[in-house]
């Protein structure tokens, strides 16, 4: 039985989410078919279980199987049997008790908003048309950092135990016609990013809303809207003695 670290990058489109389901195609379905015939004994443990049309440039999994193959010949191997919108594109063995969710310290998710309509970019980034005062969004974004109840962002099919989160570091980057919001954690609650985006978009807007006093409502209704899947990306995620900032 080997063990391997895989860095993977998804269009999240297509697929009903990372988290294999009976009947709809996933990205761990896909990965675990590839693998299949590679090997025997196969699973694949996933850092986060990416939503239904979610990206991914740097989702990390652990895929155990017995095979004989390195880790760089899996590599050729598997991409050779992936479909188009999946890829693994670092690949490295660890040992057999890494565990690509449990290990995890941190992850950074980025939403992507374009300021231009156009079709060609509709399945990658979220369009807003309105004007936004981009410096009250960063600083709404500073509120988030910290050890926070996040119940305000969070779904109600979110069944986690906990609602307390450590944000790390919040971004907010301008690139027009494009602007990214990258937010860092040790875990993440269920719809966490798109309704905390959604809520910097009203903020920018000019909507009054207090970041300070949404956390502490700890009710979904006192925070903006969810926005759509599809401007979303898992982008990195980070583990014990990996050098440079957290995320």
């Amino acid at each position: 039985m080997r063990n391997f670290k895989l860095t993977i990058e998804y269009d999240g489109t297509e697929f009903h989410g990372w988290q294999v389901q009976p009947d709809v195609r996933t990205v761990q379905g896909e990965i675990m078919r590839a693998l299949g015939e590679l090997g025997s004994g196969v699973t694949v443990t996933g850092a986060g279980r990416t939503d239904a049309g979610v990206h991914a440039a740097g989702q990390v999994a652990n895929a155990r199987l017995e095979t004989r193959l390195d880790a760089p010949t899996v590599a050729r191997a598997i991409n050779a049997k992936l479909p188009h919108d999946v890829r693994v594109r670092g690949i490295e063995e660890v040992p057999l008790s890494f565990n690509a969710r449990f290990d995890a310290r941190s992850k950074t998710y980025r939403y992507i908003v374009t300021r231009r309509p156009t079709p060609l970019w509709r399945r990658n980034f979220h369009y807003y048309g309105g004007e936004l005062d981009i410096q009250a969004m960063r600083w709404a974004a500073r509120e988030l950092v910290g050890e926070h109840d996040f119940s305000s962002f969070s779904s109600s099919a979110d069944s986690s135990g906990t609602k307390v989160c450590r944000v790390m570091t919040t971004e907010l980057v301008e690139a027009p016609p494009l602007l990214s919001f990258d937010i860092t954690a040790d875990h993440f609650l269920h719809t966490m990013v798109r309704s905390i985006a959604g809520t910097l978009i009203e903020i920018g807007a000019g909507k009054p809303r207090d970041i300070k006093h949404i956390i502490e409502q700890r009710d979904r209704r006192a925070a903006g809207p969810t926005l759509p899947p599809n401007g979303l990306y898992l982008v990195e995620v980070r583990y014990e003695g990996q050098a440079g900032k957290i995320g």
